[in-house]
């Protein structure tokens, strides 16, 4: 056979048209640590540096990009041996469905889920990006973090490093895609200088709704973060706020009494257009433990996501004081 054959005035053409048309590489790489959730129990993950130099976020790029790890000046705010701060929905379905005839409507529930795994599966990380330690964007597909998953119509089979779950009962994937841009903003108050903020949107990929889902917008601190915060406060699941009514609302976790060491999530509602949003977190006693106090705190919100549909939304980690982070919730509703 012979050999391919390019004039030479051809070569220069090529070599030409591939110099008008090339584009200077951009740099995305990011700045990555093998993070110990448990002993023996290492994840990959990308790390964020606010421009002081005062505060680290961690993200956990094998559990769907979420937040696993907020340090401010050294100290852990989040509990890191899971999911930090999370984006989870949920909805009990009550058995209208022929599949779910008899069925118990917690075990039943449909939980698409970012952090948390399926059945040990996870929501697979398909990429990421990030500009220095200032900001990341990373793109997942949610699982079904069900107890007793998943009692979805044509249910997808999990997959995790090119093999499928092989727990029974298995591990599921959902068709909600999730992507995270994390970045650093300027705190108008005090200190800290800066609040990590999560600009997130799902997506539901595929062709059917599932109707009206609880939306989890949440944090899970230490076991010492016994004190919590809330505002408004009367936003409760019997009683539940409109957004139209209350453009941001927020809730922390605290060390002291006084509230000034701890965290709080701050999170703008009016793009949610919605009549159902509640606090979670209020420090309910767990089972027979009533020492104990629910380490997870945040909101909750309402919203359906037809069928190639998507929504945008905000909201805010804010490491300090609570009375900070209230006046940072009062400037964004005020836009003052």
């Amino acid at each position: 056979m012979k050999g391919l054959f390019m004039p030479a005035g051809a070569a220069l053409m090529v070599g030409a048209c591939c110099a008008c048309y090339a584009q200077q590489m951009p740099d995305v790489s990011c700045r990555l640590q093998n993070y110990a959730l448990t002993p023996g129990n290492e994840v990959q993950v990308v790390i964020l540096r606010d421009p002081s130099g005062e505060q680290e976020a961690r993200f956990d790029l094998t559990h769907g990009a979420a937040l696993v790890s907020l340090r401010y000046r050294g100290q852990e705010l989040l509990y890191g041996h899971s999911v930090g701060a999370n984006v989870q929905m949920y909805q009990i379905r009550h058995g209208k469905e022929l599949e779910l005839k008899g069925l118990n409507p917690f075990w039943s529930a449909f939980n698409p889920d970012q952090g948390e795994p399926s059945m040990d599966v996870p929501s697979t990380v398909a990429g990421v990006a990030c500009h220095g330690r200032e900001w990341m964007n990373a793109f997942a597909m949610m699982v079904d973090a069900g107890a007793d998953n998943s009692f979805q119509r044509q249910p997808l089979l999990g997959i995790w490093k090119g093999q499928l779950s092989g727990h029974f009962p298995p591990g599921y994937t959902t068709r909600y895609a999730i992507e995270t841009q994390a970045s650093w903003m300027a705190n108008p108050g005090r200190t800290p200088s800066y609040y990590l903020r999560l600009d997130q949107t799902v997506v539901n990929v595929g062709d059917t709704d599932a109707g009206t889902m609880h939306w989890l917008l949440f944090g899970t601190v230490p076991w010492k973060f016994g004190h919590w915060a809330a505002a408004p406060g009367g936003c409760t699941e019997k009683i539940p706020c409109r957004s139209s009514a209350t453009p941001v609302i927020s809730a922390g976790r605290y060390q002291d009494a006084a509230d000034t060491q701890g965290v709080a999530v701050v999170v703008p509602t009016t793009g949610w257009a919605t009549d159902r949003i509640y606090l979670s977190g209020g420090g309910d006693p767990i089972g027979d433990a009533p020492e104990e106090l629910k380490r997870d705190f945040g909101v909750t919100l309402t919203h359906a996501l037809p069928g190639g549909a998507g929504i945008e939304f905000q909201w805010y980690l804010c490491a300090g004081s609570w009375d900070e982070a209230q006046a940072f919730a009062t400037k964004m509703k005020t836009g003052h």
